[in-house]
């Protein structure tokens, strides 16, 4: 009976069904692939530094010297800073702590200086403290602690001094 459905249809006919099946199955992959895509995209950790050490008997990664690292819009530059992983069996890093001539920003309207900072790459969360200096635009806040929720991007200072906001 299929048979007969194919040999009764026109040449034009059969021509428009077998390019609308192509069109759907192209549709639906593109779907899918889109789908493959939008999952969460994980960002690349890129650094540089005077020198390196990498522990993988406790996944340690040591970095010392005009260090610099991205990870997304951020970039963290300090004189030593350590990466953590949850594991030695895996290579995400889960924890960033720098030290010494602190700088963090989101390569757009923030920056920050200090003496320490920790950046939690699950939580997405940044503190940094110790004669902290954060701005925004003209603005100038300093403060002994600064907490940094990278999603909302709030801000929370602690210990706040001689601090102006720019209108």
């Amino acid at each position: 009976m299929k048979y007969f459905l194919i040999k009764s249809m026109t040449g034009d006919s059969v021509k428009k069904s077998l390019l609308l099946m192509i069109k759907i199955s192209l549709f639906l992959l593109l779907m899918h692939g889109a789908g493959i895509t939008s999952e969460v995209k994980r960002e690349v950790l890129r650094f540089s530094s005077d020198t390196a050490q990498i522990k993988k008997s406790n996944g340690i990664l040591h970095l010392s010297g005009e260090v610099k690292i991205s990870y997304g819009q951020y970039v963290i530059k300090s004189d030593l800073l350590i990466a953590k992983t949850n594991s030695i069996d895996s290579p995400d890093v889960k924890i960033i702590e720098a030290s010494k001539n602190i700088y963090f920003t989101n390569n757009k309207d923030i920056s920050a200086k200090g003496d320490k900072l920790i950046m939690d790459l699950d939580k997405k969360f940044v503190s940094i403290e110790g004669d902290v200096e954060f701005s925004q635009g003209e603005s100038i806040i300093r403060a002994e602690k600064i907490n940094v929720d990278l999603v909302t991007e709030t801000v929370d200072f602690e210990g706040i001094k001689e601090s102006f906001i720019k209108n």
